[in-house]
């Protein structure tokens, strides 16, 4: 299969209408039905991007199978473009992930369970959600990428591993919420996210797509700031903070290629010595 080297990716910058997925979707189709215009190859929506963030107990309305006739229309358009979007899973077993699905060519191609589920302060996920286990690449007619959610970035291991599987572009949606500000006015916990995303780029020699929503809830505020960061950790491309819109990026594969090149992390990595350590590690921890 021959995969372009140039692939034109439109990051929307939502802002979502707590647990009404029928409005979501069609505010869904618009950017998407604009991205196809345009002639973008993907396009990446936030973390729950379906429903909104603070579900609590509508958690159990809201979730969709997989094969839910809500997607068709999204399956009509994949057909056009590449879509990752952010939703509550239902399975057969009656269980619930916090999700991303990606649909390509009039299908899901694959999907993420976000893994790690913060519970701590204005976070209560684990309360609603169950936990994914694994990280893994995936392979789309454009190359071989890697998803992830929120706080799964916050773990250094994610991304590693979605990179040490082969993937190139890692995905990351989110719904950031605003922590404290500074006297430029802008939340603190934002420097972290972006020295996160740049770190990762770097450190797995990938592209980071980052895509983060905006809006209220609550009084939480969500401050966007989408971006995507190349394999040497140079910013292509960012959206503005706390205001709706579609961010548009190019990755040139070949910049992967020249950074894998002239930085060797990711195939220096002694991954015999990462397992086995871990492992020791593991049953220290099991005796206490």
């Amino acid at each position: 299969m021959n995969k372009k080297r140039k692939i034109s990716v439109s990051v929307v910058q939502l802002d979502v209408v707590l647990a009404d997925i029928d409005k979501n979707l069609e505010k869904h189709y618009e950017f998407i039905e604009q991205a196809i215009a345009d002639k973008h190859d993907i396009i990446v929506f936030p973390e729950l991007s379906l429903t909104g963030y603070s579900l609590k107990d509508a958690v159990f309305d809201v979730a969709l199978s997989a094969k839910d006739n809500k997607f068709k229309k999204i399956l009509d358009y994949s057909k056009s473009i590449s879509i990752l979007l952010g939703c509550v899973e239902l399975t057969d077993r009656y269980e619930f992930y916090n999700s991303t699905f990606w649909f390509e060519k009039g299908r899901l191609l694959s999907r993420h369970r976000k893994v790690y589920l913060p519970t701590y302060g204005m976070f209560e996920e684990k309360r609603y959600f169950s936990s994914g286990n694994r990280f893994r690449s995936f392979d789309s007619e454009l190359g071989k990428f890697g998803l992830l959610i929120c706080e799964d970035m916050w773990h250094p291991t994610s991304a590693a591993i979605l990179a040490q599987d082969g993937a190139s572009v890692i995905f990351v949606c989110a719904a950031g919420i605003s922590r404290g500000f500074s006297e430029e006015m802008k939340p603190q916990n934002v420097q972290v996210w972006e020295t996160l995303n740049r770190a990762q780029s770097v450190t797995n020699t990938s592209f980071v797509v980052f895509a983060n929503r905006v809006g209220v809830e609550d009084g939480l505020i969500f401050w966007g700031g989408s971006e995507m960061l190349d394999p040497s950790g140079l910013r292509v491309n960012k959206a503005a903070y706390f205001k709706e819109e579609r961010l548009n990026v190019e990755i040139d594969l070949l910049k992967l290629k020249h950074a894998r090149i002239n930085t060797t992390l990711l195939s220096d990595e002694k991954l015999n010595v990462v397992i086995d350590e871990f492992k020791r590690i593991d049953l220290i921890r099991k005796e206490y």
